[in-house]
């Protein structure tokens, strides 16, 4: 089993993360780009029995690449404000969006 760690590299996307690994730790490859590199699931390969947590990176944007990884059997947990479009329908993801003008990641996180 292999966890990957997708998170925004700005500071929303670092504090929540930081937030969610004192709260639960757990060692995993990290996977993060500069403020406006949101693609990032493209970048993780994984399947039936990995853990995949993604932070303030939209699903919108990484839609083909969220399916992928949901149709490869990785259970997915997913943090975001931003618009996400509709939400695929799987038991494998967990997701915590809420695009309020007045919420990040970091309070979805909390």
């Amino acid at each position: 089993m292999a966890d990957f760690d997708v998170f925004n590299g700005d500071a929303d996307g670092i504090c929540a993360l930081h937030q969610l690994r004192l709260a639960e730790p757990r060692e995993a490859e990290l996977v993060t780009g500069v403020k406006r590199d949101i693609a990032l699931l493209g970048r993780v390969e994984a399947g039936k029995g990995d853990r995949v947590t993604a932070l303030d990176v939209s699903l919108d944007k990484n839609r083909g690449d969220l399916i992928r990884l949901l149709e490869a059997g990785a259970s997915i947990t997913y943090f975001d404000h931003h618009y996400a479009g509709e939400i695929p329908d799987s038991g494998l993801l967990d997701a915590h969006i809420d695009t309020a003008a007045d919420t990040c990641t970091s309070l979805l996180v909390n």
